[in-house]
């Protein structure tokens, strides 16, 4: 069941692979301990009295992400009784049959939070913005899975002039990356292609689809995020439904350069006074960082110091240590 979810429902290439590979290994396990032929010798079912035993949540499902759950604990209890048995009739399995169930575990949980978007934001302290003309001629979605792997929590796909055609290709492929590597996915702007591809939420800015018709459209399970550069941009967002909103832009930015910079003055009003997650964008990098988290944020936003760097992955991290460095010291 959890292979015909990663195939059909979530339509991941990565993840229906994995769910395959483990099974066909499995097989390959039984067969090597030579159980293969004698397993339908040993099936009694009119004999079987656990035939006629069920339970009031064994016979029904709320909905997929139920089902999805309730099978992946049917598919690891079935792994540790062949760990276990396994133990008694050929020792050297029960480490392939273990090897498999903490696989499982590991899919579980990149599976299963998918359906929580809002829940993984809670948590969210390094947000990547990735944009194609930044990223040193790389592929952006291979750029994204390196940020993802120095600690980003979200990215985002900034793509102001591209196509609709190219940016629905582009983002199929980066909901992807971001899949497999754990990290929320948003999509700047195309609400319609959020959609599309199921991202995890989209951000607006002011001159944008407003957030409460961003909302309209996605829902309530979707994360909505809002440029703001004032206060009263803030509480407006807040009130129109936004899940977080960005702040800024702090210092001079290349992607803002539209936008006058507002200064830490306002992180710190937002410190104070925004209920809802943050993020302080513009010109954040390792040297900018300190500053801005000690006017009382949490959460920065980071395109071209992580990005643009020639080890993304060693970029990202400097900056995801700072936060924590800081959040440590609060």
């Amino acid at each position: 069941m959890v292979e015909e979810y990663a195939r059909f429902i979530l339509n991941s290439p990565a993840w229906t692979s994995s769910v395959k590979d483990m099974r066909h290994r499995l097989f390959a396990v039984v067969d090597w301990m030579g159980l293969t032929t004698e397993l339908p010798s040993w099936r009694d079912t009119p004999g079987d009295v656990g035939t006629a035993l069920t339970s009031e949540g064994e016979t029904s499902r709320r909905d997929l992400r139920h089902a999805l759950s309730a099978n992946f604990r049917r598919a690891a209890e079935g792994l540790r009784v062949l760990e276990e048995y396994s133990k008694l009739l050929e020792p050297r399995s029960a480490s392939d049959f273990r090897r498999m169930r903490y696989e499982l575990y590991t899919l579980e949980k990149n599976m299963m939070l998918g359906f929580v978007p809002h829940e993984r934001l809670k948590s969210a302290r390094l947000y990547v913005l990735v944009t194609t003309g930044l990223c040193a001629g790389r592929y952006p979605e291979d750029v994204a899975r390196l940020a993802i792997r120095g600690g980003a929590d979200m990215i985002q796909m900034r793509e102001k002039d591209m196509p609709d055609g190219e940016f629905l290709r582009l983002a199929r492929l980066m909901r992807e990356a971001c899949r497999e590597e754990g990290a929320l996915f948003i999509v700047n702007d195309r609400v319609h292609i959020a959609q599309i591809v199921d991202a995890d939420g989209v951000h607006v800015g002011q001159d944008d689809l407003p957030a409460a018709d961003a909302r309209k459209l996605l829902g309530n399970d979707k994360i909505i995020g809002v440029s703001t550069h004032s206060p009263e941009q803030a509480a407006e967002a807040i009130r129109a439904g936004a899940s977080y909103i960005g702040v800024g832009p702090v210092y001079a930015t290349q992607t803002k350069t539209t936008t006058p910079a507002v200064g830490l003055e306002y992180v710190e009003h937002a410190a104070e006074h925004v209920c809802i997650p943050f993020f302080a964008i513009g010109g954040v990098n390792a040297s900018t960082a300190q500053a801005i988290l000690r006017a009382g944020a949490r959460n920065l936003s980071v395109c071209s110091a992580v990005i643009s760097a020639e080890d993304v992955t060693a970029a990202a991290a400097v900056i995801k240590g700072s936060i924590q460095d800081h959040s440590e010291e609060d």
